[in-house]
């Protein structure tokens, strides 16, 4: 454990900022999705270069120093360049970027790495969140060395097509949230959700209903993307609902578990999305009288976690029968650097947890989030929906719907 908590501290990316980012809502909302998702990830090591101190121009964030920012989501103000680091050049930098430089961008609905392709000022917000959390994973991956095409590959995807593809929606085509939302758990997906909700722009008030039980732990702090130090030890739907009322939402709370006797009133919003990594809670989702729900699931360990799947009900299959087999089982023997902390006299409880606990890394969440929210505005659109998109940030491009 001490060998890779070693090995892990030194992991970290250097962002390098174009002018052209001082003017670009688009290039601005995928450099704040890479510089909040990788100082989450990387223990605050991120070195932003490339351009003076700007001032944000992103719904939400309009006046903000960018420094600000950085500082809030963790960035170390002592953060050094390392040799071993990964760059990331968002917008026009000058010189070009080579074949190992990460280069995101956004088209409308469109996004990737690399190529030609030149982001748009008003691209489809969560297009440039995918982008900015891709390329926080190409980074990982390089740092770790597990994939030998990262950082040396270009890659698009349309999440109007959720394909491969550039594909956009015709000309006139609208979408928008005015039937509100309701939210159930505002951890490491429920605040992803929030994230791209809240930098898009809406021309009414929106109606959101968020639900959760637990505080903001320093855990918190490296996997949820709207929490900060001063957060901590408050109830995460205290700390959603601020940062979403400062960006024009309504927002009503419920702080009770989502069970068996959860049922939607009349007057409150149809649609659900679901951030919780609770079997019980998902199997009875559709139960609760929503007309629609909307679920993101990610990988539950280390070789998985970049894993990620969006399901919408109702689909072909209910959630009854999806989750019917996730039951609690019995302790299962632990891995040798677990069972070690319990030989140092840690507690066992505790680490049977951590052995057992889902793993969280932000630019997944962010990922996963753009997925299931551009999932939703198709729908609202008059598209047909998804039952599932499923695909892993390892292979991004090899995604399968159904």
């Amino acid at each position: 454990m001490d060998e890779a908590i070693a090995t892990f501290s030194q992991y970290g990316v250097r962002v390098v900022l174009g002018a052209d980012v001082a003017e670009s809502p688009a290039l601005q909302i995928i450099a704040l999705t890479v510089i909040n998702t990788a100082a989450r990830s990387f223990q605050g090591n991120v070195q932003i270069c490339g351009t003076r101190d700007i001032e944000l121009v992103v719904h939400g964030f309009e006046g903000i120093q960018l420094s600000d920012f950085s500082t809030w989501a963790g960035v170390h103000s002592n953060s050094t360049q390392s040799g071993s680091w990964p760059e990331i050049y968002i917008g026009t930098v000058a010189g070009g970027v080579g074949n190992s430089k990460l280069a995101p961008w956004a088209v409308g609905w469109s996004f990737g790495i690399g190529g030609k392709a030149t982001s748009d000022a008003d691209a489809f917000v969560p297009a440039c969140v995918a982008a900015g959390a891709l390329a926080v994973s190409e980074a990982f991956s390089i740092l770790r060395g597990d994939s030998p095409y990262a950082g040396r590959r270009a890659m698009c995807f349309s999440l109007w097509s959720m394909k491969a593809d550039l594909a956009q929606p015709s000309a006139g085509t609208l979408a928008s949230l005015d039937r509100g939302l309701w939210l159930i758990g505002l951890g490491h997906l429920g605040q992803a959700y929030c994230w791209t909700l809240g930098l898009m722009r809406q021309q009414h008030a929106i109606q959101l209903v968020l639900q959760d039980i637990d505080i903001v732990t320093e855990s918190t702090l490296t996997t949820s993307v709207l929490s900060g130090a001063s957060d901590l030890k408050r109830m995460k739907t205290r700390t959603v609902a601020a940062w979403m009322e400062r960006r024009g939402f309504g927002t009503r709370i419920v702080e009770r578990r989502f069970d068996a006797a959860t049922h939607v009133a009349a007057t409150e919003p149809m649609t659900a999305l679901f951030g919780v990594d609770n079997p019980s809670a998902r199997r009875i989702c559709e139960g609760a009288g929503f007309s629609t729900v909307l679920d993101a699931g990610l990988g539950s360990g280390y070789s998985d976690f970049r894993a990620l799947r969006v399901r919408g009900f109702p689909g072909t299959s209910s959630a009854a029968r999806i989750w019917a087999g996730n039951v609690v089982s019995g302790p299962k023997p632990l891995a040798p650097a677990y069972q070690a902390l319990v030989t140092k006299g840690a507690d066992p409880c505790g680490v049977t947890t951590l052995a057992t606990r889902s793993v969280g890394a932000p630019f997944v969440g962010c990922y996963a989030a753009a997925m299931l929210v551009a999932e939703l505005m198709r729908r609202r659109a008059g598209e047909a929906g998804h039952n599932v998109i499923d695909l892993s940030l390892r292979n991004p491009e090899l995604v399968e719907t159904a």
